[in-house]
């Protein structure tokens, strides 16, 4: 997972405990322990073996362990004064005060350079005791014995609710780490997978002046995009207001992927091929009509002109000035976007819609499944559970200890000083979960009772009640919890629904010839289907782009995806 995700998914825990307005550019920064470039990796000595661990998942270590470590560093990040990436921070203050744990660090590297080093690190046949390693090194380590079976000490030192967790939304990352049934590593688990489903945002306050149908259907959806870009919403008397705000990426926040979605279909990930094997989702017919509407759309003038070139900021830059009206993205990504917007026009209004479909099936998004790196303990190492009791440690001080955040301390551990500063990068070992901040404040809100609320939500609970939504200081925080109209609440009900999201079936990491390939396939893919949105290459080029994805690799790849999902259903 890319640090831009991670960093996502802990703003949907962050825009639900504190105002974040400060921090939109968390949403587009990464974060150290991406998977192959981020880890930051722990070696833990065992002072002459005296040191005994104290049972339970915080258990304190009798004796403390020296604990040494490589450590991924990233230039984004700043802290307050007196706070460094290698110096006595909070994680490494925290760790030795709660765990008996002291860290060390034998080199750094930026977050950019990193899986060179650790390449390099696992060459030599010396590696550290605890470290963060990317699927393919995980694969290559656990080949060669070099790493501990954590199978034992995960079920011994897992929090509950960890385990819990594991149980359900991370199953498919506990998943990733599991080779002929034994726990090889602890995932630096990527969340629960749906909470980074995109859904519709468009603007209410348009749809309302214009006199216009909520979008249920791509039809409707179509509509919509032409009324804004012909009937002047913002009522400057200009023809400057955009239809459908699409990027040529086709999976994440400000992407074509929803719309695809609406189409039944499902790019970048696999899906069962209804025959009991798996395929690629791009090259699903599917992806051919929804692409042949798409340039329909481009030729009537309801997408951009310059949809070719744009990225993430610059879609956002037109939701900010007011020219941009629709967008498919991410909730947390997107919550911050609209504020932005509300500060420049607070008489601005929002709404969040489930994906429209083409036909009267409902619409499902599709999501993928990513863990950020391995945390794997070296062959031999008498202490294996401290990577298990540094997990429970990280995720109690985000998350909590349950469902209600109990003993979490988000705004000291993750984004410090109203999210002026990301934290938890400094922990070397990380991991996102799945959080339920907005259903507590939510129906803390509709009963008039705050009392289960932990006190991070209590403060949550007290903004939004005290605000009608006219201050655009408190706006995000109100609109997030009005379910009418909140992300946070479409979310819910696909979430609600068994399969209302479509998510990756594979998840055994890259595949020897994906390895070779599948760069050169998903630059061919984005090239194709951009000139076919932009009229430059007609439709019948998908029926070529898919001759050539298997021609080129594709076939192989399919073949070693099924070989793993034959013997990991």
């Amino acid at each position: 997972m890319n640090g831009r995700k991670r960093l996502s998914m802990l703003l949907v825990a962050a825009l639900i405990t504190t105002v974040v307005s400060a921090c939109s550019s968390g949403s587009n920064n990464g974060g150290s322990g991406s998977e192959g470039n981020g880890g930051q990796n722990v070696k833990s000595t065992d002072n002459a073996g005296k040191t005994a661990a104290s049972d339970g998942p915080f258990g304190k270590y009798e004796q403390p362990i020296t604990v040494k470590s490589v450590l991924s560093t990233a230039g984004w990040a700043t802290f307050p004064e007196g706070e460094t990436w290698d110096n006595d921070n909070r994680w490494t203050k925290l760790y030795r005060e709660t765990l008996g744990v002291n860290l060390k660090w034998n080199w750094q590297v930026d977050s950019t350079q990193y899986d060179n080093k650790m390449n390099v690190t696992i060459a030599s046949g010396d590696i550290p005791d605890l470290m963060v390693v990317s699927k393919k090194q995980l694969n290559q380590l656990v080949e060669a014995d070099m790493v501990e079976d954590l199978t034992d000490v995960f079920d011994k030192y897992a929090m509950p609710y960890l385990k819990e967790q594991v149980a359900e939304a991370l199953a498919p990352a506990q998943k990733m780490a599991t080779y002929d049934g034994r726990l090889m590593a602890v995932p630096m688990y990527g969340g629960d997978p749906r909470d980074s489903l995109v859904t519709l945002y468009v603007r209410s306050d348009w749809l309302a002046k214009l006199n216009l149908p909520e979008p249920k259907t791509i039809d409707e959806l179509v509509q919509v995009a032409e009324a804004f870009v012909k009937q002047d919403p913002d009522g400057n008397g200009k023809a400057d207001t955009l239809g459908l705000g699409v990027l040529s990426a086709t999976m994440g926040g400000g992407s074509m992927g929803g719309f695809l979605n609406g189409f039944h279909a499902y790019p970048d990930i696999w899906v069962d091929d209804g025959a009991g094997q798996l395929m690629f989702g791009s090259i699903a017919p599917e992806t051919k009509t929804a692409l042949a509407r798409l340039q329909q759309m481009y030729k009537d003038g309801l997408i951009d002109r310059e949809f070719g070139t744009k990225d993430y900021n610059r879609l956002k830059e037109d939701v900010v000035s007011g020219k941009l009206g629709i967008f498919y993205g991410t909730i947390s990504e997107s919550a911050l976007i609209a504020v932005d917007l509300i500060k420049n026009d607070p008489k601005a209004s929002w709404k969040a819609f489930p994906l429209p479909s083409i036909d009267g099936t409902p619409a499902k998004p599709s999501v993928g499944v990513s863990v950020g790196g391995f945390h794997v303990v070296k062959k031999g190492f008498p202490r294996p559970e401290v990577a298990v009791k540094m997990m429970n440690l990280f995720l109690q001080k985000v998350y909590g200890e349950d469902k209600f955040g109990t003993n979490n301390d988000l705004q000291t551990y993750a984004w410090a000083e109203n999210a002026k500063y990301a934290m938890h990068v400094l922990s070397p070992v990380q991991g996102y979960i799945k959080d339920y901040n907005y259903r507590l404040v939510r129906d803390a809100l509709a009963a008039k009772d705050p009392s289960g609320l932990n006190e991070a939500l209590k403060n949550t609970y007290d903004l939004v009640a005290g605000t009608d939504g006219s201050d655009p200081e408190k706006w995000q925080q109100w609109w997030i919890h009005q379910p009418a109209v909140s992300p946070f609440e479409v979310r819910d009900q696909y979430q609600l629904q068994p399969d209302g999201v479509v998510i990756d079936k594979y998840f055994g990491g890259s595949t020897k010839t994906a390895d070779e390939k599948m760069s050169t396939l998903g630059k061919m893919q984005n090239e194709t289907f951009i000139k076919i949105i932009m009229n430059a290459a007609p439709i019948d080029e998908f029926d070529n782009y898919v001759a050539n994805w298997k021609k080129l690799g594709g076939d192989k790849i399919t073949q070693e995806v099924n070989e793993w999902y034959a013997s990991n259903k």
